[in-house]
């Protein structure tokens, strides 16, 4: 007989068959149990063994074979696998199978193979099977219609949510988390004396999940959106504390995310921490019976918080968790569940059972007391019925006779028949009778639980309760609110800050190097390759500052950009750095006159420009600086921006410096706070050919003033030396013999401990420290900073202040 049929849909409907094969046949959970296929029958097959948790062990082999031969006719690997995974308590919060022998390990181990392991029923999941010989569920054929197998487990015990599920199925996965059990018992009652409570109401209950290798879960919001919806993720950490001495410190990690391998893990770590040059001097591994401890060990004086966040976001010590709770409800439907949903229909499986189990204990003590009473009122007249039957052609006829006689049922009457001459006594008679009572008493409570759900509610609780005094223990997994820890880390937690030094060319090359590349050097030494620039390029300007700030850059067209310091790249000394347009939005004819180094927006700026004007800007009108820059000052024509300086107090004195040596003091008050766009007033009157060049903002803590001129000479002066004056004068002359020493490059106020940076414009550079610099009256040329080679001279200089 040939079918006509178009391959379309014989395709569709074959591949509809396949996919509910899957998602109902194998992967999904059943919403009552907890339980796919396979995990069931392995329970229910050591059942049928009698390998209890107090009897002896059998192979696991045994077991696979029971399963494979009688209800799972599937590959012996994926068996063994499953019942490897039910013994590991790394995987199941609470173990449904206890092992004995290799069954892998939680670094991805192997388990030894089946003939090895021996396995037997934990009592959890006995638990589970408890009333399975009691008519509770509905038993099923098995693949070839042999015997009978159960559709769902009684599970007194709710392991859906206590040990969570995970499976792909085709075109839908589960992921359910482990849960506490005391907190799951909790929530299930309050649910019970209140099935109209809400979800964010039974959280109060039931808090998150609780995973068997504990850590810490971060942040609330993920699991409400789990429990409101069925869908939602969270993060996992691994559990890390400090351990330090006089001599070393390391970073212990004692709990890992679920479902990590530590293996995999410390391979992770390794690997980036030579990728990333992480300052870990050694990993080891001393986890041992006593729980999992893997040494992380750190320099002492390292900062071990960027160490760890690095490791968070880098490395599998934080992970995150993708909740989908799908499951397969008891019309075999797969359907999303949120967590009310999923405990309610737990509760309404246990109500069945309940109910079914009560329906088959009343009706066998209603047997076993039709039988009393027939033997109480056969014991009555035992004379006649002994006549009877002794009388009687056979036992059939002994039967007849009676139920004529006495009005006996049939099995009544058989019961007589079978009744041994040692029941006749009276004590046999009282016992008869108290049975008979004791019968109608276990009779009643079965019928009320037949007759009202609120006994049946009650029982419900009883056996939760118990399940809780057995197996309910402490939390695992510590949930920590999203206001005490971020689960996204700001770049700043994970850079180590330092000290470093920002350098711009005259051609606008930008670059940052790291203070440690320069030695400190005697005064009048040459120094070394600071930076390898390009033809006619010159090193502009210089700024010490650190990794975690930010640095505002001044340009030529009186706008301000800003960068934060660990955006600019880091270089070596020699490297000539890259184009400073390639970070800012500046026009092709624009150029970065001055940078200045900030951490916060308080206080205020204080601008010098090149024609002698002076002006002051709250700094906060800078904070929310776009990428296009922002409106710094105006210029007249012929000006620009020299120096841009952060006020401490409305007590400092300014000095201003001209390249041809004169300079003025004066008091910042007599300036006051401008707008961004205002022009400035004057600051100091310059003569022909004169400009400013630089300017200092005097401090209490600091007595010298630095001058440093562009043919490598440098001199200390006592401030005292430089009387305040009134604004927008001529000034008083600061270096001798200008033609000889040259043009003043620039000038700081220090206090004689710190260090200086001294760039040259060919790309040479030199720290000194600024105590071997002689402090010299004001009218001097100062003394030889660096010996400068032919046509070199002094480009810029920056000062290190060191912590006092």
């Amino acid at each position: 007989m040939e079918i006509y049929r178009s391959i379309e849909e014989e395709l569709k409907e074959s591949y509809l068959s396949y996919s509910m094969s899957v998602i109902i046949g194998r992967a999904i959970p059943d919403v009552r149990d907890g339980l796919k296929p396979v995990q069931r029958r392995i329970l229910y097959s050591m059942y049928e063994l009698g390998v209890t948790h107090n009897k002896p062990f059998k192979k696991s082999a045994r077991i696979v074979g029971e399963v494979m031969g009688k209800y799972h006719p599937h590959g012996d690997a994926a068996i063994y696998d499953t019942l490897v995974r039910l013994a590991q308590d790394w995987s199941m919060r609470y173990k449904l199978v206890e092992g004995q022998g290799n069954f892998g390990s939680v670094d991805r181990d192997p388990p030894a193979a089946m003939r090895y392991t021996e396995a037997r029923l934990d009592r959890i999941a006995e638990e589970m099977l408890e009333d399975i010989d009691k008519e509770t569920v509905n038993m099923l054929d098995n693949f070839d219609g042999s015997l009978k197998e159960p559709e769902v487990l009684p599970s007194k015990f709710p392991n859906l949510l206590a040990n969570g599920a995970s499976g792909i199925a085709v075109g839908m996965t589960t992921n359910i988390p482990p849960h506490n059990i005391s907190e799951l018992v909790s929530g299930f009652i309050a649910l019970i004396k209140n099935p109209e409570m809400s979800v964010e109401e039974l959280m109060n209950h039931v808090p998150g999940p609780d995973f068997p290798t504990g850590g810490e879960i971060i942040g609330k919001a993920g699991i409400r959106e789990m429990y409101l919806t069925g869908k939602g993720s969270f993060t996992l950490r691994g559990k890390v504390s400090i351990e330090e001495s006089k001599k070393k410190k390391s970073i212990v990690i004692t709990e890992i995310p679920y479902s990590v391998s530590k293996s995999d893990l410390i391979k992770k770590i390794v690997e980036y921490a030579e990728r990333s040059n992480l300052p870990i001097k050694d990993i080891r591994d001393e986890s041992d019976k006593e729980g999992l401890r893997i040494v992380i060990e750190v320099a002492p004086n390292v900062n071990e918080e960027i160490i760890i966040n690095n490791l968070y976001k880098h490395t599998q010590l934080q992970t995150q968790f993708h909740a989908q709770l799908l499951v397969i409800d008891k019309d075999k439907r797969p359907i999303l569940m949120n967590l009310k949903e999923i405990m309610w229909a737990f509760v309404q499986h246990r109500f069945e059972i309940v109910r079914r189990r009560a329906q088959f204990f009343y009706k066998q003590y209603s047997k076993r007391a039709h039988i009393l009473e027939g033997l109480i009122k056969a014991s009555r007249s035992i004379d006649t019925i002994i006549s009877v039957i002794r009388n009687s052609a056979d036992q059939n006829t002994a039967i007849s006779e009676l139920i004529d006689m006495f009005d006996f049922t049939k099995e009544q009457a058989k019961a007589v028949v079978d009744l041994r001459l040692g029941k006749l006594t009276k004590l046999e008679l009282s016992n008869l009778i108290k049975e008979y009572e004791d019968m109608i008493k276990k009779m009643q409570i079965e019928k009320e639980l037949i007759e009202s759900d609120t006994k049946v509610y009650e029982k419900i609780i009883d056996e939760l309760t118990d399940i809780k005094e057995k197996y309910g223990d402490g939390r695992k997994s510590i949930i920590l609110s999203k206001e005490e820890v971020s689960t996204e880390f700001d770049i700043l937690q994970l850079l180590p800050d330092k000290e470093v030094v920002i350098s711009l060319t005259k051609k606008g090359y930008l670059k940052m190097m790291d203070l440690k590349e320069f030695r400190t050097q005697r005064r009048g030494g040459k120094g070394i390759t600071g930076s390898s620039l390009m033809q006619d390029d010159a090193i502009m300007e210089v700024i010490y500052t650190h990794l975690h700030g930010k640095t505002l850059f001044f340009t030529s067209s009186g706008k301000v950009f800003v960068l934060n310091n660990y955006e600019i790249e880091q270089n070596s000394r020699t490297s000539k750095g890259k184009q400073v347009a390639r970070y800012l939005n500046i026009d092709a004819n624009e150029k970065i006159l001055t940078m200045l180094s900030v951490d916060n927006f308080d206080g205020e700026l204080f601008f010098v420009t090149k024609l002698g004007k002076v002006k002051r800007t709250k700094l906060a009108e800078f904070k929310n600086i776009n990428s296009r820059g922002m409106r710094a000052i105006n210029f007249e024509d012929g000006d620009s921006l020299v120096s841009v300086l952060r006020i401490e107090n409305n007590n400092q004195t300014v000095f201003i410096a001209t390249k041809n040596g004169m300079c003025i003091r004066f008091s910042i008050s007599e300036v006051r706070t401008m707008g961004r766009s205002a022009i400035g007033v004057i600051g100091i009157r310059l003569s022909k050919d004169d400009e400013v060049v630089s300017s200092t903002l005097l401090t209490d803590e600091n007595k010298y003033i630095l001058t440093v001129t562009n043919r490598g000479y440098g001199k200390m002066t006592e401030i005292s030396h430089y009387r305040v004056q009134k604004r927008a004068g001529t000034g008083i002359r600061n270096i001798s013999s200008p033609e000889k020493a040259g043009n003043v490059v620039g000038v700081s106020c220090v206090s004689g401990k710190e260090e200086m940076m001294i760039f040259t414009k060919h790309g040479m550079s030199i720290k000194i420290n600024i105590n071997s610099i002689s402090v010299l009256g004001r009218v001097t040329k100062g003394v030889k900073l660096v010996n400068l080679s032919k046509e070199d001279e002094i480009a810029d200089f920056a000062i290190i202040r060191g912590e006092e």
